[in-house]
């Protein structure tokens, strides 16, 4: 043993040696890597916590007290383009990360947190319902049935021609016209066969707003409009007479939420939802550029949305061009859900050029 000579290594020999062996294990490898580089570890939290924030901002913007706020009450209102939206990002971000490995962590995170928000989104969206009922046949119903129709006529521009067919088709008792003149208003009664009381109001000198109201004899005489006194698009309250028992109906046509517009949006939408529950019995129909995310519309009690109602608050109601599961369905109806229940909520197919789809509710005696 002492007559052997032991090998000798250079310098260098033992550091390569186990350099050597990490870059055999590339797993090895990339956990050092990632281990001594805080930098990596901060943008990865930071992407996802950021990517968190904005899906819950497009998502579900009331819990974080934003619904109402310039952006996210645009993008909420549009649920089903976000959703749409939402499943190409996590496509796309998932083959970003598998192509671009440097950054591979990072964009397989956002990635996560965009299927997440997409699921929760689309949720929400079948959990309102896209499924609006058929116009049901008109006749036959049964005593007290009230049939109403809400069909913003896009400046004027339907006609009476369309906006009477629309009444006739339907069976409609009561039809609210959003951006019409007193004219149309007024022809279309007589070219849907009569029998219906007419009342219109135009808050300035734009159609925009005008709004008309139709209301079927049937339902007993009424007084003259009551303007929104804050209002500026023209919406109004009819009461019945005294000795008539119809109930009290409001035409509603909301500022959108537009720059300029967000405080006189909010304050339309409050006043309308509170024509439905300050009047017994009342009925309150028209274009709300509102949605059930929106502040006003999520608290209703005792009134009731009548396509929440039916399951069918997910089907968009403008643009008439998009399909109706990416629209944002901002025409409603809201009765009175201790005098009325809901049998039918239907949103109707586009007519005479408007970008808004007609919604059509019936409505019948409670109990």
């Amino acid at each position: 043993m002492h007559g052997q000579r032991q090998p000798r290594h250079r310098r260098g020999d033992v550091g390569r040696g186990a350099r050597a062996d990490v870059r055999r294990d590339g797993r090895a490898g990339a956990g050092l890597r990632l281990g001594v580089t805080p930098r990596r570890w901060a943008w990865l939290f930071g992407s996802t916590a950021a990517a968190a924030l904005l899906a819950a901002v497009v998502v579900w913007p009331q819990g974080l007290g934003l619904s109402d706020a310039l952006g996210p009450a645009q993008v909420v209102a549009v649920r089903g383009l976000t959703v749409v939206a939402g499943a190409s990002l996590a496509v796309l971000l998932a083959v970003l990360a598998v192509v671009v490995r440097g950054a591979r962590w990072p964009l397989a995170a956002v990635a996560f947190v965009a299927v997440v928000a997409t699921v929760c989104s689309g949720g929400v969206l079948l959990s309102r319902g896209l499924s609006p009922d058929a116009v049901p046949a008109v006749g036959g119903g049964p005593a007290g049935e009230v049939r109403v129709l809400a069909f913003n006529t896009l400046f004027d521009g339907a006609g009476p021609e369309v906006v009477a067919d629309l009444v006739t088709a339907t069976g409609a008792d009561v039809v609210v016209l959003p951006e019409t003149s007193a004219a149309t208003t007024q022809r279309a009664a007589e070219l849907a066969g009569g029998g219906f009381q007419v009342f219109h109001h135009q808050a300035g000198d734009g159609i925009t707003s005008a709004t008309g109201l139709l209301v079927a004899s049937s339902l007993g005489s009424y007084g003259q409009p009551e303007p929104d006194p804050s209002g500026g698009l023209g919406s109004f309250t009819v009461r019945p007479a005294p000795g008539s028992a119809g109930p009290p109906i409001t035409a509603v046509h909301a500022w959108p939420p537009t720059r300029d517009a967000m405080a006189r949006w909010r304050a339309d939408t409050v006043w309308a939802v509170r024509r439905c529950k300050g009047a017994e019995g009342a009925i309150v129909a028209g274009d709300f550029n509102a949605t059930l995310d929106h502040p006003a519309l999520r608290s209703l009690a005792p009134c009731a949305d009548a396509a929440a109602a039916r399951s069918a608050a997910g089907a968009g109601t403008w643009p008439a061009g998009w399909p109706s599961w990416a629209g944002a369905p901002i025409d409603h109806v809201l009765a009175d859900a201790r005098a009325w229940s809901v049998v039918s909520f239907s949103v109707l197919d586009a007519a005479g050029g408007s970008d808004h789809r007609p919604v059509l509710a019936v409505l019948r005696p409670a109990g």
